[in-house]
């Protein structure tokens, strides 16, 4: 099923170079993260198509009739993080990959079903320079993608800036972990230096810092969520490993 999806993204004009590059570093992170360059088609999620948020109203709905028993909070969380994970990722292996970002100001993404993967860049324009130059620009960029995301859901549900808020924090910090997994030679400093600039650069509080733990065993970081994505309420689901609600992590929680 997920072949024959990916394959009605193939014909498209041949991308800048910069942003092949981008296709292809990101999808050594993850084959979901599959891009292509042109026209932003009316079935896709983007700023401006007023067919976005039926889109995904229809991706809440699958995930709601997929886990009836979790509840909203739970649908809205997974929807919102669908949403979001396919744009952090991209401007962290573009910045810290390529030392580049993409115009995210056109900018699509694709559904299957009940997931959100595969996506597209409209315009050529796109921006180089070091990671601490290049982070305020992706922040706004992002914070108004993600602002007309949360537009387009309160249509038809209730979705809070606190609520995405804390979600995203979470999102930037765990792409910081990840960072540091594939560049190991990165220090805890230099990530806790990133993590306090994207922080600020997205006008997040710096208290989310604080999730920021040393590893006893590895020395590395490890991020502890100030959120839940509520998945322990699905059928089978259990509590994540960096979960606040973790037994292993409550210690650590009531320090914050």
């Amino acid at each position: 099923m997920l072949s024959k999806w990916f394959q009605r993204l193939w014909f498209r004009p041949q991308p800048p170079s910069i942003y092949q590059l981008i296709f292809t570093h990101s999808k050594q992170v993850s084959p979901y993260l599959s891009g292509t360059f042109g026209e932003l088609p009316k079935e896709c999620i983007a700023i401006n198509n007023p067919l976005s948020s039926r889109t995904i109203q229809h991706i809440y709905h699958h995930l709601a009739e997929s886990n009836p028993e979790a509840g909203n909070s739970c649908w809205l969380t997974r929807t919102w993080d669908l949403l979001c994970w396919q744009p952090i990722y991209l401007s962290f292996v573009s910045i810290y990959g390529l030392k580049s970002l993409p115009d995210f100001g056109h900018f699509g993404q694709f559904t299957h079903h009940n997931y959100i993967a595969g996506y597209r860049f409209a315009s050529e324009e796109h921006s180089h320079g070091e990671p601490e130059e290049l982070i305020p620009v992706a922040a706004h960029q992002l914070s108004s993608l993600f602002e007309q995301y949360r537009h387009q859901i309160n249509i038809w549900a209730r979705i809070r800036p606190g609520f995405t808020n804390h979600l995203l924090a979470d999102l930037i910090l765990s792409c910081l972990i990840k960072l540091q997994e594939l560049q190991p030679e990165l220090k805890n400093d230099y990530i806790q230096q990133q993590a306090k600039l994207w922080l600020e650069a997205f006008k997040l509080p710096t208290k989310h810092l604080t999730s920021l733990k040393k590893d006893q065993s590895s020395g590395r970081l490890k991020h502890i969520r100030m959120s839940c994505c509520l998945v322990y309420k699905c059928r089978n689901g259990n509590l994540c490993g960096n979960c606040p609600r973790h037994d292993a992590n409550k210690v650590q929680v009531q320090k914050w």
